[in-house]
């Protein structure tokens, strides 16, 4: 069983170093905060994120690809009220089939999804006094960080550029679809439809596309890639790490 989740989560290893709507846009940073450098923080920061990120793949590993309630309240450390609280409001989507037994059923990437976010956002996730108890059914909502990535000042784009360029530092300047599936959690049949879409610039040579690293890091800043409505939780972590930078 994985044990406790580090307090400061952040993303990426050294090979495969990184795998939407928030309230916090009216983001005040003085020029100093905003130039894209790294200092000894940000340094500190990657390392964080690089314990993460083995964090949350040992729960992929450890568990299928559903999951419990009963599951689910032990993998986030949470109690079993506030695992229902988040059920029942959506905070966490969940399929609720009204059963009286093994009634809920969640995605193990929605509980990592969940946990990346609350980083961010306790607030979002307390229970109120009174809280939704009535019976849930198959919720939908997902952690995209749309909003907060959409309304980045210039410099704070510029800085997002350049982090990820930094995370892809030692990946080569070409790569295979495969390997950018295991970087971002992708699937390769929506890496081949934005390929073919030409919104992830690539070479097709004899039907096997190649990926230059430049054009994926395009693609992550693109106002396309902030509309996704189903990032990974890779993708999702990238952008938590990036806000938490931005926040500290």
């Amino acid at each position: 069983m994985v044990q406790g989740v580090r307090k400061k989560i952040g993303f990426g290893e050294k090979k495969v170093r990184w795998g939407e709507d928030g309230e916090n846009s009216g983001r005040k940073h003085s020029q100093k905060q905003m130039t894209p450098t790294y200092t000894e923080h940000q340094k500190k920061v990657v390392i964080s994120m690089t314990e993460s990120m083995k964090y949350y793949e040992a729960i992929r590993r450890e568990y299928p690809e559903t999951i419990s309630k009963d599951q689910f309240y032990r993998i986030a450390h949470i109690s079993k009220a506030t695992a229902l609280h988040l059920l029942q409001s959506g905070l966490v989507p969940c399929r609720d089939s009204g059963k009286k037994t093994r009634r809920y059923t969640i995605r193990t990437d929605d509980v990592i999804y969940y946990m990346i976010d609350r980083e961010l956002h306790p607030e979002v996730y307390r229970a109120p006094d009174l809280w939704y108890q009535g019976r849930s059914g198959h919720y939908t909502s997902r952690i995209t960080y749309r909003n907060e990535m959409s309304k980045l000042s210039d410099d704070e784009r510029a800085a997002f550029r350049k982090y990820v360029e930094h995370e892809f530092h030692d990946y080569g300047d070409l790569l295979t679809v495969v390997e950018v599936a295991e970087a971002i959690g992708y699937c390769d049949t929506s890496l081949h439809r934005w390929c073919n879409a030409k919104k992830l610039k690539a070479f097709n040579i004899s039907g096997r596309f190649l990926i230059p690293k430049i054009s994926l890091v395009d693609f992550l800043v693109s106002q396309y890639s902030f509309d996704i409505t189903r990032k990974t939780w890779k993708h999702t972590l990238l952008i938590k790490t990036f806000l938490d930078q931005l926040d500290a």
